[in-house]
């Protein structure tokens, strides 16, 4: 009885040991399972956790690249930047440090705890900057301070150097790129990524050439504790110290010259508008500004709310490009557009001509000239000449609008140039069509009569107007405009480079081109040419002036009465030589209160000076601080709108001696009358109603 018992005891141990033997052997199975996952299959995975753990990436920003023009001048360059920062790893009393670079460097105090707070999650070894840009002096304030402000540090970084050229429009800005920015950017490079504090291009050749500007940024990699403090065995640790290094970005070759670009922001200097020039072989872009400007080492240093409001509010609008963003009625200078499309539509020749007695009637309507007492007989050649309204309202009503839009939009306007830089407007080319579409208006004829001297609904930007007289100069040709000449890396070797594109051209017969062309030349060079103050000396302009009015004003005289922003804006495009342009120039002076030819043509005369300046120097004199005085004194401002035509006009060598009691009602061979009746002479100043058609002011004769 007692055997039995024991033996039944010693099988239920032996039972209960053997469970206990397999499920110890089961967990050393799960153990070694665990291990062989952790160490062997995921081993390298974990090794490269904990790597990152004890090592932090730090990206080094790359300098720029540099932008030269089309001969090799630097534009644009970089230059070291002192920047205020602080280290979270070596910050011992904070507060009472705030407190002291708050008072030293007058930065809120607010502000300075702030940026520290928003740099929590980044690794305390990173300096957080607290301002950019610091002065030699500010930087000596913090080397003497330094004992006394552990963790506060100057840190150098490459920026932009905008002393030398600020045309914000033209180079653009930089600035941290923005979430919405970066997920555009980054799902369009596959070679580049960016990251939130990246520096990229925003406006202007910054932007547009930002994937050959940026370069390659660097990376240090540095060992740190677990709490993310820097470890100063870390540059001993081979393992560690590795590197890579960044790339400088390609330089970038623009085609503009540095001497028109230059003579071009120091003539429009104290003026509102847009001055382009191209060049009429090729479409290249020459010079390029728009006022007024704004400075773009206020971007660079950090744009404040207070700066932000004073750009959104100014009037006048400074942070629009307005060479391409800036729509305006063309003005005079759209009467070469007219001009053709009458010669190449049959509707006038060389000869026909019209009496201009300051007033064209149409129905119930009345359009003055800007002479109130006319200009006479006037054929095509003189109409360009002298800008007559009259004539143009004639050849406008008997063209119809449909005829003039076909060939204005041959010429490229209504649409974008393609120049692609900033936002471009297409502008508005009205025909009877568009009125209906936009305005659900039928056309009506007195619209014609405006859009005939390119008022009324016509509205163009002057790269457009600059597109127009390139093509006038080379012969039809409508190219699209460009900017960039050649990008080049490190090796200088050519990684990009921007051929021209021949988008239009314009059939016409080579004797109508001529007689516009004629015209134009007439404008400047002859004595009673509205563009006179365009001439250089030694070389010869041709062009056309605009006044494109803003406000009906009945007499030339109220210019000086309105508000600024009533006044009419002052036209004037030229190419230069006139036999075959080299350079084609706009000027728009907005708000001037005169015509084109007294106020915008002489700064065009300057950008063409420069331009010919450059290649020529033997033509021009040395300049003298004597001469630079007459020169100011000769350009002392004069009163709007004045130009007192000579008392004796020569007569133009083609047309033939006076043949008298030969003229017809309306159309007149220029042969038959001699240029003194066509435009008579006149010795007593009189006062000039502006049109109510809107008609060019430009030249007007009015007492002083």
């Amino acid at each position: 009885m007692d055997g039995k018992l024991l033996r039944n005891e010693s099988l239920v141990d032996n039972k209960r040991l053997y469970f206990a033997l397999g499920g110890f052997l089961i967990l050393l199975v799960l153990l070694a399972g665990r291990l062989w996952y952790l160490q062997i299959l995921k081993g390298k995975d974990f090794a490269i956790a904990s790597e990152r753990n004890r090592v932090r990436e730090v990206t080094k920003p790359a300098p720029r690249g540099l932008i030269y023009d089309a001969d090799g001048n630097l534009l644009l360059a970089n230059r070291p930047f002192f920047d205020l920062v602080i280290i979270p790893q070596y910050l011992q009393n904070r507060q009472e440090t705030i407190r002291i670079v708050s008072d030293l460097f007058s930065i809120p105090a607010e502000q300075i705890e702030r940026r520290l707070n928003e740099a929590q999650g980044i690794p305390h070894f990173v300096p957080v900057r607290i301002k950019r840009n610091l002065s030699l002096h500010e930087v000596a304030l913090v080397e003497s301070n330094k004992f006394f402000l552990p963790g506060v540090d100057v840190d150098t970084a490459p920026r932009r150097d905008y002393v030398q050229n600020e045309s914000a429009h033209l180079f653009g800005y930089l600035g941290e790129v923005t979430p919405k920015e970066l997920d555009s950017l980054n799902s369009a490079s596959r070679d580049y990524q960016y990251r939130l504090g990246s520096i990229i291009g925003k406006l202007g050749v910054e932007k547009k050439y930002e994937q050959y500007l940026r370069g390659v940024e660097g990376k240090d990699y540095l060992q740190v504790d677990a709490y993310g403090r820097l470890q100063s065995s870390s540059a001993l640790d081979f393992g560690l110290n590795q590197k890579k290094l960044g790339r400088r970005g390609y330089d970038v070759y623009l085609t503009l010259d540095d001497e028109v670009q230059r003579a071009a922001v120091e003539a429009f200097r104290n003026k509102n508008g847009a001055l382009v020039a191209l060049d009429p072989r090729n479409g290249a872009v020459l010079g390029y500004v728009s006022n007024p400007n704004f400075s773009l080492s206020m971007y660079q240093d950090g744009l404040t709310s207070e700066d932000w409001q004073l750009l959104q509010n100014n009037p006048f609008k400074p942070l629009l490009d307005k060479v391409t963003g800036g729509a305006y009625p063309p003005g005079s200078t759209f009467k070469i557009v007219t001009a053709i499309a009458a010669l190449e539509e049959g509707v006038v020749n060389e000869s026909r001509a019209w009496p201009c007695n300051g007033v064209f009637t149409l129905g119930n309507g009345r359009w003055r000239c800007w002479k109130k007492e006319g200009h006479g007989w006037v054929n095509l050649r003189r109409a360009i000449e002298l800008s007559c309204d009259v004539y143009f309202y004639q050849v406008g009503n008997l063209l119809g609008v449909d005829r003039i839009a076909k060939w204005a939009r041959a010429f490229g306007l209504g649409e974008k140039t393609g120049l692609d830089l900033n936002m471009e407007v297409p502008g508005i080319v009205p025909s009877t069509d568009w009125k209906l579409r936009a305005r659900a208006q039928p056309w009506q004829s007195g619209d014609t009569i405006n859009v005939s001297i390119g008022q009324g609904y016509n509205l163009m930007t002057p790269i457009q107007i600059a597109n127009l007289f390139a093509a006038m100069g080379n012969g039809g040709k409508v190219f699209r405009p460009y900017l960039l000449k050649k990008v080049v890396d490190e090796a200088g070797q050519v990684v990009a480079e921007e051929k021209p594109l021949e988008r239009h051209r314009v059939q016409m017969r080579p004797e109508n081109l001529a007689l516009v062309k004629a015209g134009l030349f007439d404008v400047v060079n002859s004595p009673t040419g509205t563009g006179k103050k365009s001439k250089v000396e030694g070389f010869t302009v041709a062009g056309k002036t605009g006044t494109a009015q803003t406000s009906a004003l009945r007499k030339p005289s109220e210019q000086e009465d309105v508000a600024f922003q009533l006044r009419d804006h002052a036209w004037f495009a030229a190419y230069s030589p006139a036999e075959n342009p080299e350079i084609a120039v706009v000027a728009l002076s907005e708000n001037d209160g005169g015509g084109g030819g007294s106020n915008a043509a002489p700064i065009v005369q300057k950008v063409l000076e420069a331009y010919w300046r450059k290649r020529h120097p033997e033509k021009f004199p040395k300049r003298t601080a004597a001469a630079d005085l007459a020169q100011k004194l000769d350009e002392e401002p004069v009163p709007p709108m004045v130009d007192i035509l000579p008392a004796v006009v020569p007569e133009r060598s083609e047309l033939a001696p006076e043949s008298p009691d030969t003229r017809p009602p309306l159309s007149l061979p220029s042969s038959a009358r001699p240029r003194s009746e066509l435009a008579p002479a006149t010795t007593e100043p009189a006062t000039t109603e502006p049109s109510t058609g809107q008609g060019d002011q430009t030249g007007v004769t009015r007492t002083p």
